[in-house]
């Protein structure tokens, strides 16, 4: 997502950049009494001027400028899943965000008696918020806590940081696929 917001950040960057160059050299043309370079004054006074809001392409390019507007803000405002988490040990350093999930699943897993782990790493703040979903008896949470904790601490992450442990049965574990809930 982040690629696509740059190429869409340079697009406009370049559609204004070409539109005020444009309208500096018009303001001159005009300012010396010559005819535009680049626009016929006459012929878009004449359309402005005879325009009215009634028409369908006026209605239709004024929607469309408003989808688009709303596409563009709605983009910007979703929490995207972070890709890269922040850790403690070293200013400007990051982790990959799914690499650490899957570190952390086989971290879960490494406990005896736990299988089919899933985990799930969030940025909350300056820190992480983790979730695990494992398959085995409810008694193996603390077990499996302490080894994340254990293992998130040798990350990076802060000891503070939220971790949630769910121990799920093999029969539950079939409905819900082994995914942890968001």
């Amino acid at each position: 997502m982040r690629l696509l917001n740059r190429l869409a950040v340079l697009l406009v960057a370049l559609a204004l950049l070409v539109g005020g160059v444009l309208v500096v050299i018009e303001v001159f043309a005009v300012a010396l009494h010559r005819p535009g370079l680049v626009v016929d004054h006459d012929g878009w006074y004449r359309t402005l001027t005879t325009t009215r809001l009634r028409d369908p392409w006026v209605r239709t390019g004024i929607v469309t400028t408003g989808v688009l507007g709303l596409l563009t803000l709605i983009g910007q405002l979703v929490r995207w899943k972070p890709q890269r988490l922040p850790i403690r040990l070293a200013e400007g350093w990051h982790l990959q965000r799914r690499s650490v999930e899957r570190h952390l699943a086989g971290t879960a897993d490494s406990v005896p008696g736990v299988g089919g782990a899933n985990a799930v790493v969030r940025r909350r703040g300056g820190g992480w918020r983790t979730r695990i979903r494992a398959v085995g008896e409810a008694s193996l949470g603390p077990a499996v806590e302490q080894t994340i904790r254990r293992e998130l601490a040798r990350l990076g992450a802060s000891p503070d940081d939220p971790v949630d442990v769910e121990m799920v049965g093999p029969r539950s574990a079939r409905r819900t696929g082994g995914r942890p809930r968001r």
